[in-house]
């Protein structure tokens, strides 16, 4: 079998006319004659028999070549997002990642990868999905040196189906991250051991009675009721005792925030408790969040590894509730705003620097200790920091999925940043030189 390469390729990895090479991708490889041609591009021309042996699409695609020795070249890397896939009608939906992953296949496309999305449906298959003249196509793919997990659902990624998988990757050396969902006790464990953070995170206690409940409203007149494997500001419970002894119960909905009044801490937790049996859930204090415009506001850090193993911010936002929610998660109508805007409306201008620095260190402080402490590997997280009228910071949250609708001034045409790191934490866990 003969595969043609431009004659810039050959010069590069010398390469002789006629020769016979062992041409690998991922777990698969053909021997093959390599004949020169004439192309001022580095060009790789084989038939379809050689692509369907490497479990390569027939599409034209553009990719890296690498020479392992002087009877090999291999090509990659291959790298795969496995996500949620709804497939209809032969359209493809990949939901609130959409755009994010087409921006990947973008950039891998500059920078010579193979990358594609998959599910845990179709990877068995050998099937994936590579954005292609602006849709998505289903597509022959070899399987992947590196994956990033971005399954959307706490259960499937509980489920046999995923733990096999993964137990498969590890098997096979592939890399995968992140690891798993982590949840809001979890995480405050982990960052509890670490003394020197005490006074950035908010008394938290493990909601297994209604003594817990009782003993932290008596202890700080406010506090917040949140279901440990919670996302997107769903069923936060906001309870107040007031000076009379009764307590405001507010809880979100999709709608907005209902309000009750209960005369007693027994009514209170009544009304609680056929929602509290359902979950597992922590108690919070409340934390006195900086206002903007009247509107309550917290911040979202995106802490992110590219090409190698530190830390690094890649975006800090500003997120504001809306009038009739107590939680600023987007999902639930809020906005994104320029930090420094909200800084400067709060502080000034000479205190600004100092606030943007202390969030930035406490940020990638928590992500190195969370990526230190838990199993498996994470490359992304968004860090949820709050900060008080005195400018301290104190840690809300720490999301291992963190949405990709909360990046500002975010344009059509442009490759987001984000985008760029994931894809090459990838590359740099895939190993290849």
């Amino acid at each position: 079998m003969q595969i043609q390469m431009s004659d810039i390729i050959f010069k590069k990895f010398g390469l002789q006319n006629q020769q016979t090479i062992e041409l690998s991708c991922s777990r698969n490889s053909v021997l093959v004659e390599i004949v020169s041609i004439n192309e001022s591009e580095p060009v790789i021309q084989c038939n379809h028999f050689i692509l369907k042996e490497l479990q390569l699409p027939t599409d034209h695609f553009s990719i890296t070549l690498f020479k392992q020795s002087n009877q090999i070249l291999e090509i990659g890397p291959v790298v795969g997002i496995l996500t949620d896939i709804n497939e209809k009608d032969n359209q493809v939906s990949l939901g609130s990642i959409e755009e994010f992953c087409e921006e990947i296949s973008l950039y891998a496309n500059e920078i010579g990868v193979f990358f594609y999305v998959f599910s845990l449906n179709t990877i068995y298959h050998h099937i994936g999905y590579i954005f292609l003249d602006g849709t998505w196509k289903k597509s022959i793919v070899p399987y992947p040196q590196s994956v990033h997990n971005r399954i959307h659902s706490r259960k499937r990624e509980q489920s046999q189906t995923f733990i096999d998988f993964t137990n498969e990757l590890q098997i096979n050396n592939v890399p995968y991250f992140n690891d798993h969902f982590l949840n809001k006790w979890e995480v405050h464990e982990i960052l509890k051991e670490q003394e020197h953070l005490h006074s950035y995170i908010p008394d938290t206690q493990l909601l297994t009675s209604k003594d817990v409940l009782f003993e932290m409203l008596e202890k700080y007149e406010c506090v917040f009721v949140k279901p440990v494997h919670g996302s997107q500001g769903r069923n936060i419970f906001r309870i107040h005792k007031t000076d009379e002894n009764n307590y405001i119960l507010d809880y979100t909905t999709f709608s907005g925030d209902i309000e009750t009044v209960h005369q007693s801490f027994a009514s209170l937790f009544q009304s609680l408790y056929t929602r509290l049996k359902q979950h597992t859930f922590i108690v919070q204090q409340c934390i006195s969040l900086l206002f903007y415009k009247e509107k309550p506001l917290d911040f979202r850090v995106l802490c992110q590894k590219q090409s190698s193993e530190k830390w690094q911010i890649t975006s800090i936002i500003a997120r504001v509730s809306t009038n009739d929610q107590f939680v600023s998660n987007l999902a639930r109508g809020g906005e994104i705003q320029k930090v420094h805007k909200v800084l400067i409306e709060n502080f000034d201008v000479k205190q600004i620097p100092h606030i943007k620095k202390l969030m930035n260190e406490l940020a990638l402080e928590v992500a190195a200790i969370i990526d230190g402490t838990d199993d498996g590997i994470f490359a992304e997280l968004g860090i949820d920091l709050a900060l008080d009228v005195n400018g301290k910071p104190t840690i809300i949250e720490v999301n291992t999925k963190p949405s990709k609708n909360q990046e500002q001034d975010q344009l059509a045409t442009k490759i987001r940043p984000s985008a760029k790191a994931i894809l090459q934490h990838c590359v740099f866990l895939s190993n290849l030189d």
